[in-house]
């Protein structure tokens, strides 16, 4: 049955966007200033050819940018070079862009004039966020023990888009993904627990028949009843935990992430705080299960005992991501073991970050640097979420473990 079309004419945002702004040189992981490779568009590339206005400039531009002639397919064609003591070609000792003190901010590329701002449009609005890959963003998700509000404005004319969504599963994007946040936001139920209910109801959603009209209308009714139940939330309390699964997953995770060299050192410093033996090759590496709850407990302390900065943290990554992804069924339970894969691995490196220091600074560069490995490495994060259906492991049951170490 073909669909309504959609019509999205406003602006939906968590109000703390509005409060951001960048520290510079103030910032312990600065985006220019970490290794992280910072790649553009000929479009942006070209603006910063023109702009030369000096030989000096000219030649810093010259010995500063790189062409990626085998990353042309998917519009990425250049790169700003990183020095041997990875910062940015045009980074200077003040923490200060060289190109836009010489030439204005309109000559940088895109990439480096709004991150970590992004923009997205979906079936519910043109969606403006933050990513939590800045440690300004991490100070604003600290400031909220309230949780996170959204705001919602109308959008000029110009910007006006409209769709046509291929199911009636698809056509309700914006009532299912709205019910994700407020299941996120349930502060009667731990975290984990709240994930994984909405797991349960998302793999519901999943084997429900997509094209009939009161599928989502009876989904919605039926997750309010649930998530609103005191014995679904005992029951939830009571499951159980394998922590050295957990562990291990994790272990596997931080792994791939070794492959990238900006955070190599800091993980396996994160991956060593919980190892059994020193002396065993990384192949080999076993945990301990009594050291992992000793730092678990340190990083609840740093918390308060409470949920809300990873909830805040974990609403602005479903944000982020257009969670969830309502192309298909199976797109559907895809995009939900990646929610469950990115918390536990945040989760996992906060509490081995409390080995050498217990601080809101180090927590914050901890969740940096691993935003930056899977939120903003596209085939890293694929790679990882993939693994799991390689290896039959795309189950609720095995999400359970994810959640609950």
């Amino acid at each position: 049955m073909p669909q309504e079309i959609i019509h999205v004419r406003t602006r939906l945002m968590p109000l703390y966007c509005k409060d951001f702004h960048c520290i510079m040189g103030a910032c312990q992981y600065n985006c220019c200033d970490d290794g992280w490779k910072i790649e553009f568009s000929k479009k942006d590339y070209l603006k910063v050819k023109r702009a030369t206005q000096d030989t000096e400039l000219e030649a810093a531009v010259t010995q500063g940018m790189r062409r990626l002639r085998e990353r042309e397919h998917d519009g990425m064609y250049a790169e700003f070079c990183v020095t041997d003591k990875g910062r940015c070609a045009f980074h200077t000792e003040e923490g200060l862009c060289a190109l836009q003190l010489k030439c204005g901010e309109d000559t940088l590329p895109s990439v480096c004039r709004t991150f970590p701002r992004l923009i997205r449009n979906t079936l519910a609005a043109q969606e403006h966020t933050l990513s939590p890959a800045c440690e300004g963003v991490l100070a604003l998700l600290w400031d909220l023990p309230e949780g996170i509000d959204f705001v919602e404005e109308p959008l000029e004319r110009k910007d006006w888009i409209d769709y046509e969504p291929k199911t009636a599963v698809t056509a309700r994007f914006a009532d299912i993904r709205s019910f994700c946040i407020d299941i996120l936001q349930e502060g009667s139920l731990r975290l984990p627990q709240r994930l994984l209910l909405m797991g349960f109801l998302l793999q519901r959603l999943r084997d429900a028949d997509w094209q009939t009209e009161n599928t989502v209308d009876n989904w919605l009714a039926q997750g309010e009843q649930l998530l609103h139940n005191p014995a679904v939330a005992a029951e939830l309390s009571r499951l159980p935990r394998d922590r050295q699964l957990f562990i291990a997953n994790n272990y596997q995770t931080a792994v791939t992430l070794l492959g990238e060299s900006k955070t190599k050192d800091l993980i396996r410093e994160l991956t060593s705080a919980v190892a059994a033996d020193h002396s065993q090759k990384e192949a080999q590496m076993s945990f301990s299960e009594l050291k992992y709850r000793d730092l678990e407990e340190k990083l609840e302390e740093l918390l308060g005992h409470s949920d809300y900065f990873f909830e805040n943290l974990m609403v602005s990554v479903a944000f982020q991501l257009e969670f969830p992804n309502l192309i298909s069924p199976e797109e559907l339970w895809t995009d939900y073991v990646n929610i469950c894969n990115i918390y536990s691995f945040f989760r996992f490196t906060s509490v081995c970050g409390c080995d050498r220091e217990v601080s809101k600074k180090r927590l914050f560069h901890i969740l940096v640097a691993v935003s930056r490995g899977i939120l903003h490495g596209r085939y890293t994060q694929r790679e990882l979420r993939d693994k799991f259906f390689q290896h039959d492991s795309a189950t609720l049951a095995h999400m359970a473990i994810l959640l609950g170490g």
